[in-house]
């Protein structure tokens, strides 16, 4: 039987380049490291740590040599959401193939896992061939080498090695738990419904007023309070628009009297209120060093600058201080980064825009997500807060929710089979990094109300977030019944069921509740009799 390599040793080569390496990264003639660093291991982890170098450090390199050759499949996480060109499946060996922050190798029977905690100061990714594993820091500051000024613990590596037989779902579970040493997690159930994929922007008081009267008749019997979540479409520039910018500054449109006023009527409806923002844009005045750059209609702002950090956080505790008990922000990587995060760029060694030059260049991008995460946080208070267009092993261990997968829609269910339903594949992550937000069901006349029941469903069975959009008014009685059940399901928060077919299927169908006495079965391709191929996202 072969044994997998282990990556709590000696690594058996180092790489690694600064901005004054005269060297080619990565050639094995060179054999060469700029970078300084102490690789030490410990009984159950090993520590990376890297130092000032000299100059400017840009990457790590660690390589593990060792027989792999019965390797069967791999699966790789990514940096962000789930999209077309970013899924979240198991697949054949390529050994260029970046498996962010962890992966899992399925090889005679048994699968071995290899990751770095959460809450790391690089961008970690794994690579497996036949004849070793590799693990690789980004270590860049922006687009630019990090000038250091004091040594930084790069990150902290794990690994875990099943027993013959085991299933890769319960494995998968297992090792989560040794990725996050204190994840946060909300206080209660996370369900309710978001006005998007309904509203899509055009919102108002009095839609928010017949949509939370209407959430409510769907939650009849509940313990806890369901969320009405206000998406994009509140704020001032949003209408002024013409949907062509949604930054700040973040103030009332025309739509509303005050935010404040909005979210007191979700209360006295009996629903919480959640509300979206998205941080790094906005058409106020700020100071030209705090500018990353100018794109999306506005000011991206640099979350390395002191002013942003503030700002987000002066922004954030305003929209708690409103009444709003949940806090979703958005577009953060792709502010930040320069380039869309479900792009292959994103999975490279590149990872931001050429232009992305940050202001504190002593801190890795890593470094300054995190600090951009816990800003808004402690703005946010005891809010919970969601990271949308976020980076889920950044934002473990500071926020409570993570959108762990691209829209879903309200006008194709075939995106929300693509985005939804695969981002399920990360339901081991689910309470052990953060509480896993797959993204809503979306009810509106242009999509199966039965098939976006079962999504609902599984979100709800799973212990994930179960969010809707539902078009005021547009379920029948018995579909009423039905969502009323799932949301009670939701509101109970014990039923925890894995996914049966993790191993095999991308878009999971088969969940089994954690005892194994129950199985849900459900078919996400009866929409259009298979998957749809062409297909616009706006449609």
């Amino acid at each position: 039987m072969k044994n997998f390599v282990s990556v709590l040793r000696t690594p058996d080569a180092v790489f690694g380049a600064t901005e004054a390496s005269p060297f080619r990264f990565e050639e094995r003639a060179s054999a060469a490291c700029d970078v300084k660093y102490d690789y030490t291991v410990g009984e159950k982890s090993a520590r990376v740590t890297v130092y000032p170098s000299g100059a400017p450090v840009k990457y790590l390199k660690l390589r593990f040599r060792g027989d792999m050759n019965g390797i069967e499949s791999v699966y790789g996480d990514q940096w962000e959401r789930c999209c077309d060109g970013a899924l979240f499946e198991w697949r054949s060996v390529m050994p260029h193939r970046a498996l962010g922050w962890f992966c899992y190798v399925k090889m005679g029977g048994r699968i071995g896992c290899y990751g770095v905690k959460t809450g790391a100061d690089c961008f970690a990714f794994w690579q497996v061939d036949l004849h070793g594993v590799t693990l690789f820091l980004n270590l860049k500051s922006g687009s630019v080498g990090t000038d250091l000024a004091e040594p930084i613990l790069a990150c902290e590596v794990v690994e875990h090695f099943s027993d013959e037989g085991e299933d890769a779902y319960t494995v998968a579970k297992r090792f989560s738990a040794m990725l996050c040493d204190a994840p946060v997690l909300p206080a209660e159930p996370i369900f309710g419904v978001n006005n998007w994929y309904w509203a899509y922007g055009k919102i108002s008081k009095e839609s928010i007023r017949e949509e939370t009267d209407y959430l409510m008749q769907m939650c009849t019997g509940a313990k806890h309070r369901p969320y009405m979540i206000i998406d994009d479409g509140w704020q001032l520039e949003r209408a002024l628009g013409e949907n062509k910018y949604n930054g700040g500054p973040w103030t009332v449109n025309s739509n509303f009297t005050s935010m404040a006023d909005t979210a007191e009527d979700i209360h006295k409806r009996g629903a919480k209120a959640g509300i979206w923002f998205r941080p790094l844009l906005t058409l106020s005045d700020i100071p030209e060093r705090a500018r990353l750059s100018l794109g999306s209609g506005g000011s991206i702002l640099d979350p390395t600058h002191p002013y942003t950090l503030e700002y987000v956080r002066e922004v954030t505790a305003n929209i708690r201080a409103w009444g709003y008990e949940l806090i979703k922000h958005d577009f953060t990587t792709i502010d930040a980064f320069g380039v869309s995060p479900l792009s292959t760029e994103m999975h490279t060694a590149n990872m931001c825009k050429s232009d992305r030059a940050f202001f504190d260049k002593s801190i890795t991008t890593a470094t300054a997500i995190k600090r951009l995460y816990a800003a808004i946080q402690e703005g946010a208070g005891g809010a919970e807060v969601i990271g949308c267009n976020a980076i889920g092993h950044l934002c473990a261990g500071i926020h409570s929710v993570y959108r762990t997968g691209n829209d879903t829609s309200g006008n194709h269910f075939e995106l929300t089979r693509r985005h939804g339903v695969n981002s399920m594949m990360r339901l081991p992550l689910n309470d052990t990094l953060y509480r896993a937000d797959p993204d809503c069901a979306a009810f509106t006349d242009r999509v199966d109300a039965e098939l976006n029941l079962d999504y609902l469903e599984m979100c709800a069975l799973t212990g994930c977030t179960a969010l809707a959009s539902v078009t005021p008014h547009i379920l029948n009685g018995r579909q009423m019944a039905r969502i009323n059940e799932i949301f009670l399901t939701a509101d109970e928060d014990k039923r925890r069921y894995g996914i049966a077919d993790y191993a095999t299927n991308a878009c999971p169908e088969k969940f089994v509740s954690e005892d194994g006495s129950v199985v849900k079965e459900y078919d996400w391709t009866r929409a259009y009799d298979g998957a749809r191929v062409d297909i616009v996202w706006s449609d």
